[in-house]
């Protein structure tokens, strides 16, 4: 995600990349008004770490998250781009933290998926999204938002197709391609855990 120019985030401004961030936010009141958002840093080119920290504002990503009682771990930095991660409840909260960041003005990419199993032996799958274009996203994202995946579906290709301001077939199209790409992930991903668990099993 790249946070907003305004949001003044200090991990971003370093400039550099680097993938050694040590991150808090410190609140000192429960609506995340008066906050501190505190970081260590190790940017790839240095060979000391870098104490950084300041108060946040209402551009900041970090209140967002804090609002749903998860930090994002941050895995990596390039520039003003940052990496990060969530472990999540659900995909609904996942679909929320994302609408909350794009109001605070960040741009946000999701580039993989990991779902953990309720098996007794704990297994990850992960979905690579990477291959997925902008205006695929863009399709699926008003789908969603419009409720063309609900149950009964409270919209269609067509209502789609007027909010994207494209044609019936184009939103046909990127969805299909975004959901085809998905599906085989799915089944690439839970057919090697499945070899993955029969090799430690030894069957």
């Amino acid at each position: 995600m790249e946070p907003h120019p305004e949001a003044g985030c200090f991990v971003a401004q370093i400039g550099e990349e680097g993938d050694d961030v040590t991150h808090d936010l410190v609140c000192w009141d429960a609506d995340c008004v008066n906050c501190e958002c505190r970081a260590e840093i190790q940017v790839s080119s240095g060979s000391t770490r870098q104490f950084v920290a300041g108060d946040v504002n209402d551009r900041c990503i970090c209140p967002v998250f804090r609002r749903y009682d998860c930090l994002p771990s941050i895995e990596s930095f390039d520039g003003a781009e940052l990496v990060v991660s969530l472990i999540l409840p659900d995909r609904e909260e996942l679909t929320e933290i994302v609408s909350e960041l794009r109001e605070v003005g960040a741009a946000v990419q999701l580039d993989r998926l990991t779902k953990s199993s309720s098996e007794s032996e704990e297994s990850v799958l992960e979905l690579e999204a990477s291959g997925i274009t902008e205006k695929q996203r863009e399709a699926v994202r008003t789908a969603i938002e419009c409720g063309y995946y609900e149950t009964p579906r409270r919209a269609d290709l067509g209502d789609l197709a007027e909010k994207l301001d494209v044609s019936r077939s184009a939103v046909s199209q990127r969805l299909g391609a975004v959901e085809s790409k998905l599906v085989t992930e799915l089944f690439r991903a839970e057919h090697g855990a499945r070899e993955e668990r029969n090799l430690v099993r030894g069957d």
